[in-house]
């Protein structure tokens, strides 16, 4: 079974994976193609600084708070 600990490395690693993946997607379309947007699997427009934005918010999300990535909400310490 897959262990979802968001502080383990795995999970960090894999969602660094993803902040580049996205990063790069948008990084990739304003730099070569010298366009604003791009189109997604569904055809529809990105705006491609929105995308690098994204990317950045995930990798600095699985770097520096990895309990963010959990999901569970926090418990009352009432």
């Amino acid at each position: 079974m897959f262990n979802a600990d968001p502080k383990s490395p795995r999970v960090r690693i894999v969602a660094a994976s993803a902040g580049l993946a996205v990063l790069g997607w948008g990084l990739g379309t304003i730099v070569w193609r010298g366009d604003l947007h791009y189109k997604n699997w569904f055809g529809e427009l990105v705006f491609a600084p929105f995308a690098i934005l994204f990317g950045l918010v995930i990798i600095l999300t699985a770097v520096l708070r990895p309990e963010l990535l959990s999901g569970k909400p926090a418990r009352s310490k009432r």
